[in-house]
């Protein structure tokens, strides 16, 4: 049977709650309760250590996460010269040395998400006055190297990651369960029209779109889903996400999986006629707003071609692509 873990976002969270604890009372809780961004509550276990710090163990559960099992480690001090909760990345934290990702160029890989749920945890036990927050993970520059952060131009360690604190295991078979699943309950609200999302940007970007919709999440695995969808008997889709994933089909490609298919970002610089080296799409993406090239229509070209190759593909009586950015803002539609 599967079971759900938590994030690396998670475990800095638990051990910085902790540590805040420590910091007040003197002693460590053996566990503390983590509230994730949609409101659910998780009791993690804690542990101390020799020295400063307070460990959390990552727990992936059924998730072969090359991060399961590592130690991530927290820190809380208090600090005068601030009143806010300030949140650094420690030894095992890597540091983003490219343009694009969600965190700046010069910071520490703690992602957007995760670092505020690490400060609503430590404001849940220190209320006011300024915090420093230390995040480190002693294991996290071996285990780095199994990731795509030297790719992804991320050194000297692992990102802190996770929009949601839960790790869902990705096994193909379950996935496709899913797909099927959520198809059969979009069919039976609309026989007619599906939406479809790789994941939580396309359909929280959809949803915003689109009233009262409900978006079929295919992760990487769009071919399969359109391939059902027709089965199923419906004739229009509409598909959102950003454009590093959904560009992937003028590739070639209907599953999307970096294992099983390269990045698109050469392929989105050629669309575009672009000469300079990017490291991420979403750079791409900034560098053609800049040039207002976003507002004349590239990215909705992007769209429309990605729409026509899925229709002739499948069969479909119509598609319509929306492509937004990571701060799901819609940069491109083919309509």
């Amino acid at each position: 049977m599967s079971r759900n873990g938590f994030t690396t976002g998670t475990a800095a969270a638990a051990a910085a709650k902790a540590s805040a604890i420590r910091l007040l009372t003197g002693t460590t809780p053996e566990s503390v309760s983590v509230t994730l961004p949609q409101g659910d509550v998780l009791h993690i276990n804690v542990s101390d250590t020799t020295g400063s710090y307070v460990a959390v163990v990552k727990d992936a559960g059924s998730d072969p996460d090359v991060t399961d099992g590592i130690e991530v480690l927290a820190r809380v001090r208090r600090n005068d010269t601030d009143r806010g909760v300030c949140v650094k990345g420690g030894y095992g934290v890597g540091r983003v040395t490219r343009p694009g990702l969600q965190v700046g160029v010069g910071q520490a890989a703690i992602n957007p998400a995760p670092g505020q749920m690490i400060i609503n945890a430590v404001r849940e036990v220190i209320v006011d006055g300024g915090v420093e927050v230390e995040v480190a993970v002693p294991r996290g520059i071996d285990c780095a190297r199994r990731t795509f952060n030297p790719r992804l131009g991320i050194v000297d360690g692992i990102s802190i990651l996770g929009t949601t604190g839960i790790v869902r295991p990705m096994s193909t078979e379950a996935l496709k369960a899913t797909i099927k699943c959520e198809t059969d309950v979009s069919f039976e609200q609309d026989n007619c029209t599906v939406y479809m999302a790789p994941g939580g940007i396309g359909e929280t970007a959809l949803k915003a779109m689109f009233e009262g919709i409900g978006v079929v999440q295919f992760s990487n695995y769009l071919g399969y889903a359109l391939s059902y969808a027709r089965q199923k008997g419906l004739r229009h889709v509409v598909i959102g996400g950003h454009p590093g994933k959904l560009a992937k089909v003028l590739m070639g490609y209907l599953d999307t999986h970096s294992s099983r298919s390269p990045t698109a970002v050469d392929f989105i610089k050629g669309f575009f006629g672009l000469k300079d080296n990017f490291n991420t799409v979403e750079e791409v993406i900034q560098v053609l707003r800049t040039g207002d090239v976003t507002t004349q229509g590239g990215f909705s070209l992007l769209a429309a071609a990605i729409a026509a190759r899925l229709k002739a593909e499948f069969g479909f009586d119509s598609v319509e692509v929306c492509l937004f950015d990571m701060g799901r803002r819609l940069i491109g539609h083919s309509r």
